[in-house]
């Protein structure tokens, strides 16, 4: 958001006459997406107490303003309205919006890196229980091709193949069971991330340090781009979550994030998006 004027005014999104170059609004996306999120369009009346969300214009037509990206639509009066004035403040629930709707959308970023994630253990899964349901098969072919597939594959690798079939079920139950832990918090992971959840926040970060140190022992004996780019992406995203979610008590921790939210998602940040209002006097019905 831009800096307040010193009036307390603080331009809406997009509508900054100062910024040269484009800015990513999070607000004008969500309203996009969701559509925007109005009050009173079900009211009879409308008074001076409701101006910070609704203006009656005429008989006929209404200024309703979004709560997520303070825009001002203009409807026609309902002709059969549900109910008698605007909902109440206590009856609203404020739409995120400023930094907390930013980090809604990287973490739900995350979370689809998640989502790609739990595809490909469902991928091994399956593979893991295909071999357990054909070990005898596979292992008979494996014999019978094992010079073609040695030229192709390496012969340590079809070495291993080999040894790990000729080992019985137990190796590869315990390979299938390993899988399944990781596809089980995988999911977590992303249904915590997409909720914005304060466990799924934690459970990501360490999920992602334990990552880490794989990938650092990795880069000792190869340095791929995919190993490399991967390990950049997971760093980031353990500082992002370190840093800007104030994980464990870092940056003020939880009382901050709460302070955050209150700045960004209240009454008195409505206030501060409308001209002339320096203060939450107006609003909707109490």
């Amino acid at each position: 958001m831009s800096s307040e004027d010193p009036s307390g005014f603080v331009p809406p999104p997009g509508t900054d006459p100062d910024r040269r170059r484009p800015k990513l609004s999070f607000e004008l996306l969500g309203c996009a997406w969701n559509g925007h999120a109005l009050v009173g369009t079900d009211a009879a009346t409308v008074g001076e107490q409701d101006a910070l969300v609704v203006r009656s214009v005429d008989a006929g037509r209404r200024l309703h303003r979004c709560l997520r990206c303070d825009a001002w639509t203009m409807l026609p009066t309902p002709s059969e309205p549900s109910r008698e004035t605007p909902e109440g403040r206590d009856e609203i629930v404020l739409p995120d919006r400023g930094r907390p709707l930013k980090s809604r959308y990287v973490l739900r970023l995350i979370a689809l890196t998640r989502a790609f994630n739990v595809l490909v253990l469902l991928l091994v899964l399956g593979g893991a229980i295909a071999v357990l349901v054909n070990q005898v098969s596979l292992r008979d072919d494996l014999v019978a091709n094992a010079t073609s597939l040695q030229t192709v594959f390496g012969g340590q690798v079809i070495g291993q193949v080999q040894s790990l079939l000729s080992g019985g079920a137990g190796p590869l139950w315990l390979v299938a069971i390993g899988v399944f832990v990781l596809l089980a918090l995988e999911t977590a992971e992303g249904v915590g991330l997409w909720r914005a959840t304060r466990w799924g926040e934690y459970l990501t970060f360490v999920m992602t340090t334990l990552l880490l140190v794989p990938q650092a022992f990795e880069l000792t004996s190869s340095t791929s781009p995919g190993t490399i780019i991967g390990m950049v992406v997971n760093l980031a995203v353990v500082l992002y979550l370190l840093i800007s979610k104030r994980l464990f008590g870092l940056r003020g921790g939880a009382p901050a994030i709460s302070a955050e939210r209150e700045h960004d998602i209240s009454w008195a940040a409505l206030a501060r998006h409308l001209p002339g209002c320096s203060d939450v006097r107006g609003g909707a019905s109490a």
